[in-house]
C-alpha cells in the first residue's frame, strides 16, 4: 500500500489518522533502515492529521518524528518536533498518562542529543515520576527511561548520578528472563562514563572501560539474542564506541552484524 491509499475497512474513527497502521509500517521501514521512507511517511500523515485536525493523531506522529530527526541527524525539524508536541502537551498535561510520560521522555532524549541537555532534564524528571507511580517495577520501559536520563546526567557531569541511573537500567534488565541489546548499550554508556569521570579527576580509567566493554560485547555475543533489526541498529551504536576506544576489531565485527541483518531483511 503506498502512503497516499486509505483502507476503506479501517477500524480507526472517521476524521482520525490509522496511527496503528502507521506504526506497524515505520516499524517495517525501521527494520530495513529505509530512513528516507521513514521520514516520507511521517510527513505525509502529519499533514493528514493537520488536515483533518485530529490533535491525538498528529501528537503520536510528532513523537514519531521527534525520534526519526534525532536518528537522522536533522536538528532542526528535530527541535521544532519537541517544540509543537511540548506546546500541546502543556496545553492538556496529563500526570496519569503513560503514553504522555513516553513522549516527554522522547521531546527530553531529542532536546539532549541537540546539546540541550540542561532543559530537557525536567522532562526526564516527569516522565521519570509517572512512569515509576504508574509502571511495574521490572517495566522494560523504565530501564529505557533510566539509560537516557543517566545519558543527560552524564553530559551535565552528575557522574555519580548518571551511574546510578545506568545501574538501575543492567540491573532491571539482567533480571529479565530473555536477553536485551539494550543491556550492551548501558554499558557502553557506563564505558564512557567512566572515561569521563575519570579524565575530569585528571585519572584513568583503563581497567574500568574494559570492563564494561567486554560485559557489552558478551551481551551482543549471546546466542540467545534475538538478531533483529533493533540488534542491527544497537550494534551500530555500540561500533562507535568500540572505535572510539581502539577496538578497531570490535567495531568492524559490530558493523558487519547490522548489515547482515538489513541485507537479510
Amino acid at each position: 500500500m503506498s502512503i497516499d491509499e486509505k483502507c476503506c475497512c479501517s477500524k480507526e474513527p472517521l476524521g482520525t489518522i490509522p496511527i496503528g497502521r502507521i506504526i506497524d509500517k515505520l516499524d517495517i521501514l525501521f527494520s530495513h533502515n529505509q530512513m528516507d521512507e521513514v521520514g516520507e511517511v511521517l510527513r505525509y500523515w502529519e499533514k493528514e492529521a493537520r488536515t483533518l485536525n485530529d490533535d491525538k493523531g498528529l501528537l503520536e506522529i510528532l513523537s514519531e518524528e521527534i525520534g526519526y530527526y534525532r536518528k537522522v541527524g536533522d536538528k532542526t525539524r528535530g527541535l521544532g518536533a519537541v517544540d509543537e508536541a511540548l506546546f500541546m502537551l502543556d496545553l492538556n498535561d496529563n500526570t496519569n498518562s503513560v503514553n504522555n510520560a513516553t513522549i516527554y521522555l522522547n521531546c527530553a532524549t531529542t532536546m539532549k542529543a541537540f546539546g540541550k541537555a540542561e532543559e530537557a532534564l525536567k522532562y526526564y524528571e516527569k516522565a521519570k515520576e509517572t512512569y515509576e507511580r504508574l509502571l511495574p517495577a521490572d517495566d522494560f520501559r523504565l530501564a529505557g527511561l533510566y539509560n537516557n536520563y543517566a545519558t543527560a546526567l552524564k553530559d551535565l557531569e552528575r557522574y555519580d548520578e548518571a551511574r546510578e541511573n545506568y545501574v538501575k537500567a543492567i540491573k532491571l534488565l539482567e533480571a529479565k528472563e530473555d536477553v536485551y541489546g539494550e543491556i550492551a548499550v548501558s554499558y557502553v554508556n557506563l564505558a564512557h562514563l567512566e572515561y569521563d569521570a575519570a579524565y575530569a579527576r585528571g585519572e584513568g580509567a583503563d581497567e574500568k572501560v574494559d570492563e564494561c566493554l567486554d560485559k557489552a560485547y558478551k551481551c551482543l555475543d549471546d546466542p540467545n539474542i534475538k538478531r533483529d533489526g533493533n540488534y542491527a541498529y544497537i550494534c551500530e551504536k555500540c561500533a562507535s564506541a568500540y572505535e572510539f576506544f581502539g577496538y578497531f576489531m570490535q567495531k568492524a565485527e559490530l558493523e558487519k552484524r547490522a548489515n547482515e541483518v538489513y541485507s537479510r531483511q
